[in-house]
């Protein structure tokens, strides 16, 4: 087994500030007239080849013409045998994780092997998203290759740390590839692009009440949390057919007759959160009214944030878990009812609505990774799409509405009560610049019956967590 070369292992770390920069244009005349695609000895070889048809010609030597056209015609092939033809090099990339998490480490792993006549010597860059620079450069084959079979394989080793949430393009490797003879060349990209993506961090909430838990006195509501499992057990008298398996023994000594269990199964608690993805709530004034973010989307165009709807993301994030935790199955909705497991680029192939079992948080922290702000629909359409979904998804008094809120008007709080109804376990969290301003707001919602408070970026999810707890 080969070690790793001990070339390229710099540590790369995106900014925060999430620019992205574009390609330098083309520097020397050679470049921009794409004069590139044979070496000095082919244009050499080329130039000959033309000089020895211009003497045959005056001369009138056909055999001449004939080396002329050997001349010409050998590195024009050799060119064309290049740019169609297949590489014999293979490119494996894995990561370790195969999954990041925003602000820790990764190592980007790559595996080149190639079978059968040797490429000679090659150098190799790995390309890397803009805001990180230029990407890491090695030779192939490496100082550490092994050859086996036939087949050369050389191994390299990098680590990136990701500053943000994203789908992030990683490769291709790209090498400058010429023909056994020297005379032909070209840039070549010996894979694709692979994906990675990079999840957001989960804030833990400590473990206490629930927003609307309390009633009018204080004391705590007799609300069980119920799992997926959860279920009462009660007892019928024995029928042809029943297996005995489910024999209740203990009640079958009580009653002095065969008893079996008949299991009343109760539906897992549901909580609802709904994270406004609008850029009328986090962008008031349009891209460039605030600090902005882009969220890369793997080959497509980035997707817009701001460090508000970083904050309310997270917030959305941290609560889902602490509610996945305590029982509860979770849908995450937008301000159009839509699942974000489902317009996420990074969401789950199944696109399942409900985030439940032992993974719901890992599920959660996928679908989160790749969300950015977009243009609102119609009004009318958002609202009344939004009213249907919540009263389809709130089915029982043990379910919850968390809602995370960006810059919110009165006439706007007003439609979020109207859409809800007289519901008294509702949370909401609204993300502002300036928390006091927000109050008339809040009076609002919390004379609703609602459980509400408004932060800034600077706020610690744990805190408006807590003074979320404290209302009654």
């Amino acid at each position: 087994m080969s070690l790793p070369d001990p070339g390229p292992t710099e540590f790369r770390e995106s900014p925060h500030n999430g620019r992205w920069t574009r390609d330098e244009p083309p520097a020397t005349l050679r470049e921009r007239v794409h004069l590139g695609f044979l070496t000095a000895r082919g244009w050499g070889l080329f130039a000959t080849g033309v000089v020895a048809l211009a003497g045959a010609w005056l001369l009138g030597r056909r055999e001449l013409m004939t080396i002329a056209l050997f001349l010409i015609l050998t590195p024009l092939l050799a060119a064309f045998l290049l740019r169609y033809g297949r590489s014999p090099i293979t490119v494996t990339r894995t990561f370790n994780p195969s999954v990041a998490v925003t602000d820790s480490g990764l190592r980007v792993r790559l595996r080149i092997t190639h079978r059968g006549r040797s490429p000679g010597i090659l150098p190799l860059s790995d390309t890397l998203p803009q805001d990180f620079g230029h990407g890491p450069e090695f030779t192939y084959p490496s100082r550490t290759a092994v050859v086996q079979g036939g087949v050369s394989s050389s191994h390299y080793e990098y680590r990136l740390r990701l500053a943000s949430r994203g789908i992030y393009p990683i490769g291709p490797i790209k090498a400058q590839v010429t023909d056994p003879f020297g005379l032909a060349t070209r840039p070549a990209a010996l894979d694709k692009p692979s994906a990675l993506v990079a999840m957001p961090q989960i804030e833990s909430l400590e473990p206490g009440g629930l927003p609307g838990e309390r009633g009018a006195h204080g004391q705590a509501s007799s609300n069980r949390q119920l799992t997926p499992d959860s279920f009462d057990v009660m007892t019928r008298d024995y029928r042809d057919g029943d297996s005995v398996r489910r024999i209740h023994w203990p009640a079958t000594a009580r009653r002095g007759s065969v008893m079996v269990r008949q299991e009343d199964y109760r539906a897992t608690p549901r909580a609802v959160i709904v994270l406004d993805r609008s850029r009328a709530a986090f962008l008031p004034h349009g891209v460039g009214s605030e600090t902005g973010l882009e969220i890369p989307q793997y080959t497509s165009a980035p997707k817009h944030s701001t460090q508000r709807f970083e904050w309310a993301l997270q917030g959305a994030l941290g609560i889902g878990a602490y509610l996945s935790h305590s029982g509860f199955g979770i849908e995450m909705i937008d301000h159009q009812a839509r699942p974000v497991n489902q317009v996420s680029a990074s969401g789950s192939d199944d696109g399942a609505e409900v985030f439940g079992g032992s993974h719901a948080v890992e599920d959660m922290q996928g679908a989160l990774a790749a969300l950015g702000l977009e243009d609102p629909p119609s009004r009318h359409v958002s609202e009344s799409a939004l009213t249907t979904a919540l009263k389809t998804r709130l089915r029982t008094h043990g379910d919850r509405l968390v809602l995370l809120l960006g810059d919110v008007s009165p006439a706007t709080a007003d439609a979020w009560i109207d859409s809800v109804g007289g519901r008294r376990k509702v949370a909401v969290m609204c993300v502002v610049h300036r928390p006091e301003q927000a109050q008339p707001v809040i009076t609002r919602f919390r004379q609703a019956g609602w459980s509400a408070v408004a932060v800034s970026p600077r706020t610690s999810l744990a805190e408006a967590w807590n003074d979320l707890s404290r209302q009654s």
